[in-house]
Parts: C-alpha cells; structure tokens; sequence
C-alpha cells in the first residue's frame, strides 16, 4: 500500500483559492467612469425686486455634470430661468441654452475644453439687477 506525501487538505485550500479567483474575474461588472459633477466657481449673484416689491439679494451657484457614457454632453442646473451662453474652445461650437429643467438641461456641446457664463433674464412681475454673472469650466468627455 502506497502513502500520500501531500499535506492534508491541500485541495481544499487550492480549490477554495481557484473558486474565489473565478467569482472575483466573472462576477465583477464591467468597470465604469462615474459621472462627473463640476460646480462652476463664480456663483451668479444679484438684486431682485418681485412682484411684492420688496428687495432682495442672492446668489447660487450652477453645475455642469458629464457622464462618460454620453459623450459630447452635458447636463447643468439645478436652477432654472437661466441662460447659459457656452462655447467649447476644442471646436470652437458655441451657443445660448435656456434653462428649463428643474432635473438640468441637456446640453450637447460636443467633446472638449467648455467655458460658460450664466445670466439672469428679466422675466415678467420681476426685475433682476445681475451684479455677478455665474462663470465656468469643465472638461467633456
């Protein structure tokens, strides 16, 4: 009768091994890029004077968010009532988006390097004095 010169539960442990290396390869999802959330760093700021006619100051500051599965777009708010005037210094594309979506407006501003301004139209029983106009920068992949 022949012996064995293997250590008792050596394949349990190898086993073991080589079955939480196939769940860590097959069962992990596919990496992703998160999206991406800039908030532009001059925030808009002004004087108002509403229909009450009582004055009143603020100031809020906007957010520009890409998300690499979208490319060439970008989605900014929260605040609307806006207008946001961009240009993408990579392609030279630019243009004025008025912000209409509590959940951000939809931008497509194509891939690049993308600047923007925001001001602050007068709307109807209300008059705005912008002193600060929001400014930005951000990357779009």
């Amino acid at each position: 009768m022949r012996t064995h010169d293997r250590l008792p539960g050596t394949s349990l442990v190898v086993g073991s091994a080589i079955g939480v290396a196939a769940v860590l390869l097959f069962g992990a999802p596919p990496a992703t890029a998160a999206p991406t959330d800039t908030v532009f760093p001059i925030p808009v700021a002004g004087i108002g004077v509403g229909v009450t006619g009582l004055p009143n100051a603020g100031h809020f500051y906007m957010t520009a968010t890409t998300d690499p599965d979208m490319p060439g777009v970008t989605r900014v708010g929260p605040y609307t009532g806006v207008f946001v005037h961009w240009r993408n210094i990579s392609t030279g594309e630019g243009g004025i988006t008025y912000l209409d979506n509590p959940g951000g407006t939809q931008i497509r501003t194509g891939s690049g390097m993308v600047v923007a301004a925001v001001t602050v139209p007068d709307q109807a029983g209300t008059r705005v004095l912008a002193l600060v106009p929001g400014a930005g920068a951000w990357s779009v992949p």
